[in-house]
């Protein structure tokens, strides 16, 4: 190899090098930008009576008055047993006041929608609002809304009654 070859084999080598640390210095400044708290859940981890989060399902659904409503859904169990225990309900009208209004009682597992016999639904008590009261439980991860008949919401284009799991 000739020395303009090994110098422009060194060359590329080197902007290789500072390309990728360029990258990895831009994917490390924009993963968390210098000075940036990391934001703890509104919600305790622990419910007052000890019991472990199961989980925490957020998404934005649909608002007769308001942007949307942001609709925050917290579960815990029993540490032993791992059976339902208490859940928090919070739901912020999006665009309209942006209060928090929170709702909390006990939550069962029961089996069956029309057509899924076996679907896994989670009830909430009388504390919940009426339109809030089931959840199909389609995975680990996402909650379906339903109707006071056991049926699937429908959402609109922008905003839909699947819930995320968030936590």
């Amino acid at each position: 190899m000739t020395l303009s070859g090994r110098t422009a084999a060194i060359a590329g080598v080197g902007a290789i090098v500072v390309l990728v640390a360029g990258v990895w210095g831009y994917r490390a400044s924009t993963t968390r930008p210098p000075g940036a708290t990391v934001r703890e859940p509104f919600f305790p981890t622990v419910s007052a009576a000890g019991d472990p989060l199961r989980g925490a399902f957020e998404y934005r659904v649909p608002c007769g008055d308001c942007f949307a409503l942001k609709l925050s859904l917290i579960l815990y169990h029993n540490a032993d047993t791992k059976a339902p225990s208490t859940y928090l309900m919070s739901r912020v009208h999006v665009g309209k006041g942006d209060d928090r209004t929170v709702n909390e009682g006990r939550w069962s597992i029961e089996r069956g929608i029309q057509g899924y016999p076996d679907a896994v639904v989670y009830r909430l008590d009388a504390n919940a609002p009426a339109e809030f009261k089931s959840f199909w439980a389609i995975n680990e991860n996402l909650l379906l809304v339903l109707d006071q008949y056991g049926n699937p919401r429908v959402g609109t284009g922008g905003v839909g009654f699947l819930l995320n799991r968030t936590y």
